[in-house]
């Protein structure tokens, strides 16, 4: 049988008792629980004691710290293969970005495209910007809902991201159809691709703690959210960054022009100062570091499935990756006759695919030399050639 218990208010005993019983069982009642607390510190100190005195002495430990292999890398599943990685970035301003761009607005366009080549000993980075109003060949296109979308033999290169978003819905086919076109028009073979918009931009920026960046001249764009920068050595947060890589039109390093030459030339700039950042944090060789940027800096980026899953194991076999070792460079390209907004690719535009098909550097690395030094010092007369080039010279970066 089950005995109920009936539940009594404090106020139920003070009526019950006499006013004199009550203080007295308040003083008992404050000994009794004294009495109960010390007696439950004094169990929990006992078994607390007990429990460390088994565990000191039936326990056996064993030292292993010391010989432990330390975690092991993640591997890079697609090591001794060149790869090429196309970068879209893209002016979506739905949402977030929405927010951080100068308005929002329905739709996407791809706003900037870079070829990065991975070298297939990971030593090196050549990175190929494609102007966005460059005249290409759009091939057939399919979308991710069955959409065969027809080829076009003349349209602006970044037409082709809008085609396959504007039909498709989505990004798969917007990045399919831009990676389509780079193959068409490069011969080259796209491995994975990476879609940033605004929010991931400016996150993978803030995730490094900010960029140091130096500014040749003193800048303004009104259209760019009011970008003002000072000439100098800046430290760019997430938001100024990407004012900075989108900027077209105002004053100051090129925007007078309102060419999209220049502004490749500042997104490079920004590119190297993010690389040059990251290194400086050993992110490449700190596995905690990197995890974490990856984790937050590279949340809001989109990329094909094999990339993702081998995101971390491909950066980490890159740790001898040193800013020297990235290479940038723009298509060649002259002014459209027929239209002085577009752009034309050259034939060394053949000379870069050819490099990068057969997974030669853009640019030979050239060492510099220090002047023999002793007690004969250098022969003044000596007519050979030297096989480096001197400090303070140009010649190591001529084309």
């Amino acid at each position: 049988m089950t005995q109920k218990k009936t539940s009594r208010k404090a106020s139920d005993f003070m009526r019950a008792t006499p006013a004199h019983a009550r203080t007295l069982g308040s003083h008992r009642a404050l000994r009794i629980f004294g009495m109960f607390a010390v007696a439950l510190l004094a169990l929990t100190s006992s078994v607390a004691f007990g429990v460390k005195w088994r565990t000191d002495n039936l326990v056996e430990k064993v030292d292993v710290k010391d010989i432990v292999a330390p975690p092991a890398k993640p591997k890079d599943a697609q090591a001794g293969k060149s790869l090429n990685v196309l970068v879209m970035g893209t002016d979506d301003r739905s949402g977030k970005n929405g927010e951080i761009s100068d308005k929002a607005s329905e739709g996407m366009r791809s706003d900037t495209t870079m070829l990065a080549h991975i070298a297939s000993d990971r030593s090196r980075v050549d990175v190929v910007s494609i102007p966005r109003d460059s005249m290409v060949t759009i091939p057939e296109c399919r979308t991710t809902d069955g959409k065969v979308l027809p080829a076009t033999q003349r349209a602006m290169f970044n037409s082709a991201f809008a085609r396959g978003w504007d039909n498709g819905g989505d990004i798969a086919s917007a990045a399919a159809c831009t990676i389509n076109t780079v193959q068409e028009n490069t011969g080259l073979t796209i491995d994975h691709f990476i879609v940033v918009d605004f929010a991931g931009f400016k996150n993978l920026v803030d995730s490094l703690g900010g960029i140091d960046i130096n500014i040749p001249e003193d800048m303004y764009s009104k259209k760019a959210k009011g970008l003002t920068l000072k000439a100098g050595q800046q430290t760019l947060d997430g938001t100024t960054a990407l004012q900075l890589v989108r900027a077209r039109t105002g004053t100051g390093w090129g925007l007078e022009i309102g060419s999209d030459l220049k502004r490749i030339e500042r997104q490079q700039a920004v590119l190297t100062a993010t690389i040059e950042t990251a290194l400086s944090k050993n992110l490449i060789t700190d596995l905690p570091k990197l995890t974490a940027f990856v984790s937050s800096g590279l949340a809001s980026l989109k990329t094909d499935t094999e990339l993702g899953d081998n995101l971390l194991g491909l950066a980490t076999s890159m740790t001898s990756i040193r800013t020297d070792d990235v290479t940038f460079e723009a298509v060649p390209v002259v002014d459209d006759p027929t239209n002085r907004n577009h752009v034309l690719w050259t034939v060394g535009a053949d000379e870069i695919w050819e490099k990068l098909a057969i997974d030669a550097p853009l640019k030979e690395k050239v060492e510099e030399c220090t002047p023999a030094t002793g007690s004969e010092g250098t022969d003044p007369d000596s007519t050979s050639t030297p096989d480096c080039i001197e400090p303070g010279t140009n010649e190591s970066t001529a084309d």
